[in-house]
């Protein structure tokens, strides 16, 4: 193992989140416009269908991928240059997702008169263009090619954005439609990066090893339960709140986790290009001790991302959605301390990857999950929809919380100045505090003050960018 050069190295993982993020975010930057459009044009109970949909799809599209995408990746990643190994990787992969998902469409075609949820015929082909989609991106970006992931993605989203405007707006047709966009959008994406990258050279029938399924399986299936975990952290608010309390409700608290997607969207963003840089340097001398020093600022970046989105939502939330779903205006905050602690685990979580603890990385998701659902039947007769949100930073809290200690426990040390913690802690309750007056005058004036606070606390990163975006400039 080399020695890492810490300049370098941040460069290359801005220049890889600015590639990852020209693709994912203008599309989602897009969606997220268009929210007011999907508000004005939908019920909350076809808004809240369309997202227990898309929940369940998640939920499935992780048991029946068994996480191979993530560990395509994972093997890719670490032999650019071996050729064959590449073709073996690929080969087994494919073969083993064609007969996962053979054995999903059987079982479901058995099972689908005996559903009795709307438009059930989307659980199945959602899942096969997702599937699809997340495999053949993260074959591209396992072999460096950030641009066509970032395309692939890109191009997945803009096509489903389009037909849904298409379908719902000009022509006004039903929700069958809109769920029919989800579907044509990652199976389009993923062909044209499939053709773009000439991936057909990357398998062989003769390069499929038995052997290889086994590693790969190995690695990917504690990721199952690791996965459908988080799913349960993330479902289990929508569909606790649309058994107890209605559909109608989990609309709003759709429109409140459409919101905090921005945020989400940023740091998924971010971390594709950072959990590459973690497998490829940990292990080099200083490897550790630039996570570290990485860890501290972006954990502050993100934090303070948080804070701002919380500072400027009470000028733009009546911008962004109906008066039908003013109701979800209250859960924004809670939403954002919960993608924060999101972001910790994200931030982390390579460590455990690099070091092929995927089994540990699962026990403590798992508990997190428990809890989760826990806090929500407790609370949802008590707070209401309220609980969903402070179920989920109960989860998240408790997942960042384990994993720093074990970090610091078993591999490196990761720590941030008591100083700024509590800076960020003061900044994030004047925020919020702010946000729940709804007197115009202070929200501006702490709005001030919190952008020059946090352009304080990012000082540094933010000159780092400057620089070198004035560098490739000339």
């Amino acid at each position: 193992m080399g020695k890492i050069n810490s300049k370098n190295t941040s460069k290359e993982l801005f220049k890889n989140t600015g590639i990852i993020g020209i693709g994912q975010m203008s599309t989602k930057l897009v969606s997220f416009l268009l929210l007011p459009l999907y508000t004005a044009l939908l019920t909350t109970e076809e808004y809240g269908t369309v997202d227990l949909l898309t929940t369940y799809s998640t939920v499935l599209m992780i048991i029946v991928g068994l996480q191979m995408n993530l560990a395509i990746f994972r093997y890719l990643v670490t032999n650019r240059d071996n050729e064959g190994k590449i073709r073996q990787v690929c080969s087994s992969v494919a073969f083993a997702s064609i007969i996962t998902f053979s054995v999903y469409a059987v079982t479901f075609y058995v099972i689908q008169p005996y559903l009795t949820i709307a438009y059930s015929w989307y659980l199945l082909f959602h899942v096969g263009a997702a599937l699809f989609l997340n495999i053949v991106c993260n074959i591209s970006r396992g072999l460096g090619r950030n641009a066509d992931y970032a395309f692939g993605n890109f191009l997945s989203s803009t096509i489903t954005i389009v037909l849904n405007i298409l379908f719902i707006a000009v022509l006004r047709l039903d929700l069958k439609y809109m769920l029919i966009a989800y579907i044509t959008g990652p199976i389009t994406g993923g062909s044209i990066v499939f053709i773009k990258c000439k991936m057909w050279k990357n398998f062989s029938i003769k390069c499929i090893h038995i052997r290889e399924i086994k590693q790969i399986l190995q690695y990917s299936l504690p990721l199952v339960p690791n996965e459908l975990s988080w799913s349960v952290i993330h479902a289990s608010d929508r569909m606790i709140v649309s058994w107890v309390l209605s559909v109608a409700v989990n609309g709003l608290i759709a429109v409140a986790v459409k919101i905090s997607s921005i945020y989400t969207t940023v740091f998924y963003v971010f971390n594709a290009s950072w959990t590459e840089q973690v497998v490829l340097h940990y292990k080099d001398e200083g490897g550790k001790e630039y996570i570290n020093e990485m860890f501290d600022k972006m954990v502050s970046f993100f934090a303070c991302f948080a804070i701002g989105i919380i500072a400027v939502l009470p000028f733009a939330f009546s911008l962004l959605v109906g008066p039908e779903f003013a109701d979800a205006y209250g859960l924004l905050p809670l939403y954002l301390l919960a993608v924060f602690f999101n972001a910790v685990i994200g931030l982390i979580s390579p460590i455990y990857l690099v070091n092929n603890e995927t089994k540990k990385v699962a026990s403590s998701t798992m508990v997190a999950a428990f809890i989760n659902v826990l806090v929500d039947l407790l609370l949802i007769k008590v707070i209401g929809m309220y609980a969903a949100p402070v179920a989920s930073i109960c989860g998240y809290m408790t997942i960042s919380f384990w994993r720093l200690w074990d970090v610091n426990k078993r591999h490196c040390r990761i720590w941030m100045a008591k100083k700024k913690i509590v800076s960020l802690v003061i900044l994030f309750v004047v925020a919020t505090a702010s946000f729940y007056s709804k007197q115009w005058i202070l929200q501006v004036l702490v709005f001030i003050i919190i952008v020059i606070m946090i352009l304080k606390i990012n000082f540094s990163i933010l000159k780092q960018l400057a620089e070198m975006f004035i560098r490739r400039k000339k």
